[in-house]
């Protein structure tokens, strides 16, 4: 389910990220370019802090700042989701080429399950008709054990109905 964006959807991202600048005023620089390129070759999620470490020791380093601040710009251009484990860090993956998806998040290991429901996205779009809500995006994020770690933890599998 992560499959690494081609050659096509780098070029693609790039020009949707320049639009996105030009309609905000915002400068359209070399460094913003290799942070977009570096995030798409992520294959998971990852954290601004390993893009920031990264780049910092690239051959031609950027700052922590510029990744921070343009991690930011990626996600309101929408090619980057913004993720948070427990409201604690926050995590980042790529939307380009990727269908919506959700997650499930072990409050032990920290391991990230990715799933789609089709139920529950048609659940989401009645209570916006119903509603009269125009949905731009949604995210789900699941908080709980993951089977190994209800495991070791003598748990068994975590309850089916959930709780909370």
């Amino acid at each position: 389910m992560n499959p690494l964006p081609d050659a096509t959807d780098d070029h693609d991202a790039w020009v949707e990220f320049q639009q996105f600048l030009r309609r905000r005023g915002e400068r359209i620089t070399q460094p913003r370019r290799i942070i977009l390129q570096r995030a798409l070759q992520c294959r998971d999620h990852f954290r601004a802090e390993e893009l920031a470490a990264a780049l910092a020791q690239a051959d031609r380093p950027v700052s922590r700042g510029t990744v921070y601040r343009t991690l930011g710009l990626l996600v309101e251009a929408g090619l980057l989701r913004e993720i948070r484990d427990g409201d604690v860090h926050v995590h980042y993956e790529v939307t380009v080429g990727r269908e919506h998806h959700e997650h499930m998040v072990c409050d032990r290991c920290g391991r990230f399950i990715e799933f789609s429901d089709a139920d529950i996205a048609e659940q989401l779009d009645h209570a916006c008709r119903k509603h009269n809500f125009h949905q731009r995006t949604h995210r789900i994020v699941i908080f709980g054990l993951c089977e190994k770690c209800a495991e070791k933890r003598g748990t068994g599998n975590p309850s089916p109905t959930g709780g909370g």
